[in-house]
């Protein structure tokens, strides 16, 4: 069967489009009006059946051919859950009108043909069945019923496969979870076996002729240790499983630790300190000092050795923790983007090494605190990035 139209049967509206299109697919192939009619009652009185006793009902009309004779031809589908009466009125009627009806039950499908044939007259071809199918495509809507119809169908279609594009992306995602979780775990057993090792031969060497290649083994490892606990981070964060240890802290005291662990961290650099924070604050003390510490990182990774500003500011309920430098700053596009998973400015991507997950963890620890980061910067003049906590009432005594 060569298709030229499609009609799906939902409600009685779908009887008068069937009927219809079965009209102006007959006229369009040189059929009489009186042929037309015959016929496009006949597939009507089918589908009136196969609507009200059936479900999934499709309306496929078209042509076929044996030998040099062509058909104009209906072949109606849909779904039963009993036996379908092959001898209801309106299957009956439309036996009386046209010459060919089959009725093949299925199972659960149900497919009744009728066909009816073309005189030689009316000069029927495969050129002209394409060309009436390029004028049935053309022509569009034959109601207003129908575009509604069509919009409805493709809208349905739209949500299907959205609905398919977000569960294969959910799995997808929940795939990469579980590879960075397992990934996360498996490098971080022998790295630290590793590391182990480095050390203990440290010591040994005594500034022995291995000590620095000892050391660059050493600090290497700590690098991937630090890329490792990320992964671990961002898996943990997708998942909603990261966690904290929140206690009541006293900012100053905890500030200090951190800039303290700053001059060791970051020797190439002179941490600039000026801190005035007679408050607390709830956090977890381990993942606030990662959020420093990255701070830090990208200050120092972003500018030449020279000062690292770390201020500190008390505004009614809430701390102000800021790192500025004097390095090479952010454009207004690369600070939109800047706390986004995996972002790489392309003004640093191919100067400074990273894979972009840092300042996302950082961001995500910092929002989970009830805070939020704030940016500061220009291109060529330096950056200054602010956390900013909410401060909380003393411990009692």
């Amino acid at each position: 069967m060569i298709e030229l139209a499609t009609i799906t049967l939902e409600n009685e509206m779908d009887l008068i489009l069937a009927y219809k299109r079965s009209i102006r697919t007959a006229e369009l192939l040189g059929l009489t009006k009186s042929t037309q009619t015959v016929f496009a009652t006949a597939v009507s009185e089918v589908c009136r059946e196969v609507n009200d006793k059936a479900f999934e009902g499709i309306v496929h009309l078209g042509t076929m051919a044996t030998g040099s004779r062509y058909f104009i031809s209906a072949r109606i589908t849909g779904r039963v859950d009993e036996l379908f009466p092959s001898n209801a009125i309106g299957i009956e009627y439309a036996r009386k009108l046209v010459p060919v009806l089959e009725f093949l039950p299925d199972g659960e499908r149900l497919q009744i043909v009728l066909k009816l044939s073309i005189p030689y007259s009316a000069r029927v071809t495969s050129t002209k069945i394409a060309a009436v199918r390029r004028q049935l495509k053309d022509e569009g809507p034959i109601s207003a019923y129908e575009e509604i119809k069509i919009r409805n169908a493709a809208l349905s279609l739209q949500k299907e496969q959205q609905e398919l594009a977000l569960r294969s992306a959910t799995y997808l995602n929940q795939q990469k979870n579980e590879f960075l979780s397992v990934a996360s775990h498996e490098l971080n057993t022998p790295l630290t076996v590793l590391r182990s090792y480095a050390q203990i031969a440290l010591r040994e060497s005594k500034d022995g002729p291995l000590t620095k290649y000892l050391s660059k083994i050493e600090l290497q490892s700590i690098k991937l240790g630090a890329l490792i606990s990320q992964l671990l981070d961002i898996s943990k964060i997708e998942n909603g499983k990261m966690t904290y240890e929140k206690e009541v802290t006293a900012a100053s005291s905890f500030l200090a630790g951190c800039i303290e662990g700053g001059h060791l961290l970051f020797p190439t650099h002179d941490l600039v300190v000026d801190i005035d924070c007679n408050c607390y604050i709830l956090i977890d003390p381990i993942r606030i000092e990662q959020v420093i510490n990255n701070l830090l990182s990208n200050a120092v990774k972003y500018s030449e050795p020279g000062p690292v500003r770390i201020t500190t500011q008390v505004d009614g309920r809430f701390l102000t923790i800021s790192v500025a430098d004097a390095g090479i700053g952010m454009s207004e596009d690369t600070q939109a983007q800047v706390f986004d998973k995996f972002f790489r400015s392309t003004h640093t991507a191919n100067t400074h090494r990273g894979l972009g997950i840092g300042l996302y963890i950082t961001s995500q620890i910092v929002n989970d605190h009830g805070g939020s980061i704030q940016i500061k910067s220009a291109l060529g003049q330096g950056t200054t990035m602010s956390v900013v906590l909410p401060i909380v009432e003393a411990p009692v005594e």
